[in-house]
């Protein structure tokens, strides 16, 4: 299927120069024309959106706090969590032979469900997921998902949040390996040492794991069908440099000694305002997206 580019002259430029983009079908444009609310709040979390240290120097085995922050800027902003079934009914109708001396015809009525797999948020008719560092089968279902609801005419476009590989893995690699290169052993609190021991030295660079690069060719090849998708994917252009980073690896092993809770994008937005994440939003049922 041939890629469009409308998100060329749609997404404002900031955006362009910080985000990598593809799409099927002008996704970008009939989003920013027919759905202009839902396209500026895109927009708007986009804009907001950075990663620092904080948010490299964690944990695996869990939704990270990229995913949990996005996530609960979309749902401050009125999208919701959708769960995507279809019920099928299939009858089949034998016609009777009179020359047999049947009269009446013969139904038989075969019902199957399908689905039940979730959406990250949607609102009105456009379906966002968001996709940090998925599995790989995750993205089969997500294209699987709303190639279903557009051809059941209940969505007009999907849009898939990623991260590129490209310069992002070396960044993980590098920042982690520092932090635990003069951040580790006595003299640091058990919280911070427990943080360094559980955070993988390459979780960017699993096999099992999905980005852009794998992405845009199930675009290609149309794996959503009809579907417009639009997939966007967070680079390391969006890291926001510290001026020295031991200082800032040492700054952050205190935070977390301290026991302090980072700033969310929510927060940054002025969405949210309490310190404490919605539980619903840490119940995932794929670690790591």
């Amino acid at each position: 299927m041939e890629l469009t580019e409308s998100w060329r002259t749609v997404m404002p430029s900031h955006l362009l120069d910080r985000y990598e983009f593809a799409e099927t079908r002008n996704a970008a444009t009939l989003i920013a024309s027919t759905h202009p609310e839902e396209f500026e709040q895109l927009c708007a979390v986009l804009s907001h959106f950075s990663f620092d240290v904080e948010r490299i120097v964690r944990p695996g085995g869990s939704k990270h706090l990229i995913s949990l922050e996005l996530d609960e800027a979309f749902r401050e902003l009125g999208w919701r969590e959708g769960r995507y079934d279809q019920e099928l009914t299939t009858t089949l109708t034998l016609e009777p032979y009179r020359a047999a001396g049947e009269t009446a015809k013969l139904r038989r009525l075969s019902r199957n469900e399908y689905g039940g797999h979730k959406i990250d948020n949607v609102r009105g008719r456009i379906g966002l997921d968001v996709e940090w560092n998925p599995k790989d089968g995750n993205l089969d279902r997500d294209f699987g998902n709303f190639r279903a609801l557009y051809d059941g005419g209940a969505l007009d476009a999907g849009i898939i949040l990623t991260r590129t590989v490209t310069g992002m893995r070396e960044l993980w690699v590098e920042t982690i390996a520092r932090s635990k290169e003069i951040a580790s052993g006595a003299g640091w609190s058990e919280d911070w040492q427990r943080r360094l021991t559980k955070t993988p030295n390459d979780p960017l660079g699993t096999s099992t794991t999905s980005n852009f690069e794998k992405l845009v060719p199930r675009v290609k090849r149309g794996d959503g069908g009809g579907c417009p998708i639009l997939a966007i994917a967070i680079t390391d252009r969006l890291y926001r440099w510290p001026d020295d980073l031991d200082s800032a690896i040492i700054e952050l092993a205190n935070s977390v000694g301290a026991g302090e809770t980072p700033e969310r994008l929510g927060h940054r937005m002025g969405l949210v305002h309490s310190p404490a994440i919605a539980p619903e939003l840490l119940t995932d049922d794929d670690s790591d997206s």
